[in-house]
């Protein structure tokens, strides 16, 4: 298998929803590690390293949203949220934390593993090997950053392939369905609320006024197109 010996770390607080998941990993050939709560799950990720985190939203003491983001200041891992609700700002709350992808409970076996071998096969293609430059814009592979309108930001993976794309493209247009399949990859072509989210995130990187973007444009009901201004 493709993906055998990948170590998949599940932080959930609920002890038979997480059996349920690790033997479903187990079956698939992962390895697999537990933790309950948000110092077990830190401990984990700097202790053994996982591959992928299955991280559910609601944990004691603190959140999924709060974990994800201590994760994020260091850690490129890649995360998929796991939780039992479905709202639109749920998710836009976990795709904001840094999360690479969300599931909502209940969900089959064959769609979490569709969804891990996703995530991985993004995460394998955005590891940062080149320096990219747009105008005012330059992405620093090596520490994974982009400096632009006068401060540096680190950006998280998803981050990273979305600004690549564009700056790659720099002056260019690019359509929802172009974007959503380079980063996310063809099933996501319809989920224009990733795109939306990580548009956003990145107008607070590199605008100025992210409330008033310069750079980063919106051709509506096309696509957007990063214009390469000093």
């Amino acid at each position: 298998m493709e993906w055998q010996g990948t170590r998949v770390l599940v932080v959930d607080d609920e002890p038979k929803y997480r059996r349920l998941i690790v033997t479903n990993l187990k079956l698939a050939g992962y390895e697999t590690e537990e933790a309950e709560d948000a110092s077990s799950a830190l401990a984990a990720v700097t202790g053994s390293e996982p591959d992928v985190i299955l991280l559910d939203l609601r944990l004691p003491g603190v959140d999924g949203i709060r974990l994800c983001q201590r994760i994020r200041e260091w850690s490129w891992v890649p995360i998929i949220m796991v939780t039992a609700l479905d709202a639109e700002p749920t998710l836009v709350a976990g795709l904001d934390a840094g999360a690479d992808d969300y599931i909502a409970k209940p969900f089959s076996p064959d769609e979490l593993m569709a969804r891990i071998r996703a995530v991985l096969r993004r995460h394998r293609q955005s590891l940062p090997t080149e320096q990219l430059a747009c105008g005012g814009v330059l992405m620093d592979a090596s520490s994974r950053t982009v400096l632009a309108a006068g401060r540096e930001t680190r950006l998280t993976p998803t981050e990273w392939r979305l600004l690549a794309e564009f700056v790659r493209h720099c002056g260019k247009v690019l359509t929802h369905e172009h974007l959503l399949t380079r980063v996310w990859g063809p099933a996501y072509r319809s989920d224009h609320e990733y795109l939306r989210v990580y548009v956003r995130r990145l107008r607070q990187a590199i605008e100025v006024d992210p409330r008033q973007p310069m750079r980063l444009l919106t051709h509506a009901g096309v696509g957007y197109i990063l214009k390469p201004i000093p």
